[in-house]
């Protein structure tokens, strides 16, 4: 696998990872919706030996005593979650990776919260641009 880089909104925060992506998970609990502000999360599970922050600086929330949320100190873009129940392991947010377009989820993860109209998405109107 090629290197991923990633980067926030602003560019303060670079990183790369230098090894292969573990998993590739939607998660969709309510913790997740709301930490995110999104109907689901997707992340990309790396490894921390992998894992090299090239610039910038980063704040962390313990969201709960399993997880804390790693972001940009300057304008806030999640970058990784950790959790002590997967230790050595970085859970990166995929929106954070500069070319994520060839990165396809391979599990969804605590479905029992899952949104109903998600099974729907296919039939929801979609447009190349914005309103």
């Amino acid at each position: 696998m090629s290197k991923l880089t990633g980067s926030c909104n602003c560019g303060a925060i670079r990183y790369d990872v230098a090894g292969d992506i573990k998993s590739i998970v939607n998660c969709h609990c309510n913790m997740c919706r709301k930490m995110n502000g999104s109907a689901f999360s997707t992340y990309v599970v790396v490894s921390d030996d992998d894992f090299s922050l090239l610039s910038g600086g980063l704040k962390s929330h313990n969201v709960s005593e399993h997880a804390e949320k790693n972001f940009c100190a300057e304008c806030g873009t999640p970058i990784f979650n950790s959790n002590p129940k997967y230790a050595g392991l970085k859970i990166l947010h995929l929106g954070s990776l500069d070319d994520s377009l060839n990165i396809e989820p391979k599990v969804n993860i605590y479905c029992e919260s899952r949104l109903d109209w998600l099974g729907h998405l296919p039939e929801i109107a979609s447009l190349e641009q914005g309103l």
